[in-house]
């Protein structure tokens, strides 16, 4: 049973972690020449348009797989900061929330690095598969959590 809970500190690894494929992504899009980058209007549809015209489909690919990964890492933080501000309050075990969260992390950075690197579609199951175990880590302290509430 271990007595230091650092089941807190997954929330910045958790965002530093996402700034990673995002990083990644605008360096792909300014191709190594900050005059490439627009950063008054970032997510307009003609400098995206311009830059898909500029580089390689692989490249493109690439880049959108990079984006995804970063959206879909912003997209699940609520349920990381539930889980853990949940896990807390309920007094869960230190030692299962560290490793829980610990899983978590890892399992969240082999989905990063499977959602930009794999490119075919047979093999995007396994991405699906390693998101799934994330989330079921969070799920399941909610559920902990929420026992612990019921009775």
């Amino acid at each position: 049973m271990a007595s230091t809970n650092y089941s807190l500190y997954s929330i910045p690894i958790y965002y530093i972690m996402n700034l990673i494929p995002h990083t990644y992504s605008s360096t792909i899009f300014a191709g190594g020449s900050i005059n490439n980058w627009d950063n008054a209007n970032p997510k307009s549809a003609a400098v995206r348009e311009r830059f898909q015209k500029r580089v390689s489909a692989a490249t493109y690919l690439r880049w959108e797989r990079a984006r995804a990964a970063h959206n879909n890492g912003i997209e699940n933080f609520p349920l990381l900061i539930a889980a853990v501000i949940l896990g807390n309050m309920a007094k869960l075990d230190a030692g299962m929330m560290n490793r829980t969260f610990g899983t978590f992390l890892l399992f969240r950075a082999m989905f990063i690095a499977a959602y930009i690197e794999i490119s075919d579609r047979r093999l995007s199951v396994f991405r699906t598969l390693v998101f799934s175990i994330s989330v079921l880590q969070c799920l399941w302290i909610i559920f902990k959590a929420g026992n612990v509430y019921a009775r």
